[in-house]
């Protein structure tokens, strides 16, 4: 009767430990799975306009939607501004104006006017400073000269990409079929292919060859470089 005892104990035991391994497996095949999946990672702003700041969509970080009027021109919130372009810009309620500077240049931008005053010298406009839901929104299409960036619109990807000119991005042109991936590891599924010929934007590469890219729609990804 205590042998049986002793081998009813041992098996509980063995099925104890062999349940922990599985569990253990399974949970190293799913971080494995998770780590290389492409995708597993959801987009959580498909509903509204993404900003792409150089290599980065930093549309989590933003206080206000963007907006793009029926002209084709982007507007972001003040707010937004300040946080990504100049800590220091003032609403001047007296003079009814937004006065922005960059390390070159100083703005006075007249509310409700379609002109600016960049340096003494006055600029045309396409557009006019606007109100949403009571935030002040900037023509940001129409202030590259003020902080000297590229500013567009994807509309097939609703994506606006603006481009820091002062960082240096280097645009390259593919010269031979190249498979993006989603993670810097040879494991990582391939999610698209680069053409012969297609042109992309270049960032920082890791020690291990992989090059951080930009596409012409605003997609960024991985490639071996």
């Amino acid at each position: 009767m205590k042998e049986l005892k002793k081998r009813l104990i041992r098996i509980k035991k063995i099925k104890f430990i062999r349940n922990i391994i599985i569990s253990v497996v399974a949970l190293i095949v799913v971080a494995i799975i998770i780590n290389i999946a492409p995708g597993y990672k959801r987009d959580k702003y498909t509903n509204v306009i993404n900003l792409i700041l150089n290599e980065e969509n930093i549309t989590e970080y933003l206080k206000h939607d963007i907006y793009v009027n029926e002209n084709g021109t982007i507007y972001i919130s003040e707010e937004d501004v300040q946080n990504l372009f100049d800590a220091t810009i003032y609403h001047d309620d007296k003079y009814n104006q937004i006065i922005t500077t960059s390390d070159t240049k100083v703005a006075n931008i007249a509310i409700n006017e379609n002109q600016m005053v960049v340096n003494n010298s006055t600029v045309s406009m396409l557009d006019s400073i606007i109100k949403i839901n009571e935030n002040i929104y900037l023509p940001i299409s129409d202030m590259t000269i003020v902080y000297n960036i590229d500013v567009e619109y994807i509309e097939s990807t609703n994506r606006v990409i603006i481009d820091e000119l002062n960082k240096g991005i280097i645009k390259a042109t593919i010269s031979e079929e190249t498979d993006i991936k989603y993670k810097p590891r040879g494991l990582s599924k391939n999610i698209g292919t680069l053409k012969e010929g297609e042109s992309v934007y270049c960032f920082y590469t890791t020690s291990k060859g992989w090059r951080q890219i930009r596409t012409s729609d605003g997609t960024i990804r991985i490639c071996k470089g």
